[in-house]
């Protein structure tokens, strides 16, 4: 099962750390990234999405900076082993949430193999692996940490995050989507020994950073040959992960939905495959077992559910239900086959899908989110679902906590 322990993090010695900390380097555009450099010389994404400086490419200037701040003391090493529990206070479509966690040094197990304990459930691409491979051979450090799910049916770790939550927090930000992050060191032995063998029974399944995740495994794999005095105890085995019970009331999962050309062939796969149904149907057609689509093309919405789910079985005879049943699998494997996931401009809002579609003259895919539940299900199943079928809001802020590998 699952290992996952305390570690001595790398902090920001300040406890407001608003102007320090920044979002995932894969939902950070160019816009974005000058405005988080302008908070701060020394936010957190001069690390993540370095720049060249001189002869040095990205990478080594990102390992400079880094070496730099723990010299100044911007950033420093926790004394003591810690678990570092994690509240997000935010508002989804209105209605305010909280969502907590806590971060740990969790153990690295070969994602391809199918048998370890840490289950992925979405498929990566190449070109962020490599360059999330080179950030950490540089900087030797977790900037970013894996998002992981686990559960929690007792409500064990729900009710302890409730308690440390009462405690005065170590450090605290506000980001530019109105997020409140709450960050909480614990060092209590009872709690640490608890939590790590309460945890050791339980399967943890990615909810975000699938290639975060892959590239500290080939990284630990590069690490292990070139070791002459190797251990399983090595911190290049452990990943900075994220830990949130499946049962904590603050998940909330968006859809990620499609922009694209009009393939020529998806006028004759809706009438081939799908029945048609008004737009106003799509929310209540969402709460049906097999998810709904809706496409919006020339200016028209149209929901459309599948015909009859043995075209289902047929387009993926060798995935599982709660896979089929998902509208973004119906949208890759039924309406839209054989594109490469690539060519998709992925959106999180669907009101901003229709814009950019008709800006384009493209079409918009609007889909439903996809469960928990079905994520767990096609975790244990070994199956890896399309990329970009789920979007776990908020996003963890990167800066938090640094784990070095």
């Amino acid at each position: 099962m699952a290992e996952a322990k305390p570690f001595n993090a790398v902090r920001y010695s300040k406890k407001d750390i608003t102007s320090l900390i920044c979002p995932p380097y894969d939902v950070i555009n160019d816009e974005e990234k000058k405005k988080l450099q302008k908070l701060s010389p020394y936010n957190i994404v001069r690390i993540e999405l370095s720049d060249p400086k001189g002869k040095k490419n990205k990478y080594a200037n990102a390992a400079d900076i880094f070496k730099a701040w723990i010299d100044e003391g911007v950033l420093k090493r926790d004394e003591k082993p810690a678990y570092y529990f994690y509240e997000q206070v935010f508002k989804d479509k209105g209605v305010k949430m909280t969502r907590r966690g806590f971060f740990a040094a969790l153990k690295l197990v070969d994602p391809h193999s199918g048998k370890g304990a840490v289950k992925p459930h979405e498929k990566t691409l190449a070109k962020p692996k490599a360059d999330r491979l080179k950030l950490l051979k540089a900087v030797k450090s977790n900037i970013s940490p894996i998002f992981g799910l686990f559960d929690d049916g007792k409500r064990v770790v729900v009710e302890l995050c409730k308690r440390i939550a009462k405690r005065t927090p170590s450090a605290t930000a506000k980001d530019k989507e109105g997020v409140f992050h709450k960050l909480w060191v614990v060092t209590d032995e009872k709690i640490l020994k608890g939590v790590e063998k309460y945890l050791s029974a339980k399967k943890m399944f990615i909810a975000d950073g699938h290639h975060r995740y892959e590239t500290a495994w080939n990284y630990s794999r590069e690490k292990k040959a070139k070791d002459k005095n190797y251990s399983e105890d090595k911190a290049y085995n452990y990943v900075l992960t994220y830990l949130c019970p499946m049962e904590d009331p603050g998940i909330s999962i968006w859809p990620t939905h499609r922009v694209i050309g009009e393939p020529k062939d998806l006028e004759a796969n809706i009438e081939k495959y799908f029945d048609v149904h008004p737009s106003k149907d799509f929310q209540k057609l969402s709460k049906k077992e097999i998810q709904p689509l809706m496409v919006f093309k020339d200016g028209k919405y149209r929901a459309l559910t599948i015909k009859n789910e043995d075209i289902l079985k047929k387009a993926m005879p060798d995935k599982g239900k709660a896979y089929r049943n998902l509208a973004v699998s119906a949208l890759h494997y039924v309406l839209i086959p054989g594109i490469d996931a690539s060519e998709f401009t992925y959106v999180k809002n669907d009101k901003e899908a229709v814009t950019l579609a008709r800006k384009t003259g493209k079409i918009a895919v609007i889909v439903p989110a996809t469960p928990v539940e079905s994520l767990k299900a096609i975790s244990l199943n070994n199956e890896m679902m399309p990329q970009k079928s789920t979007y776990f809001y908020p996003k963890l802020a990167s800066g938090i906590v640094i784990k070095n590998s």
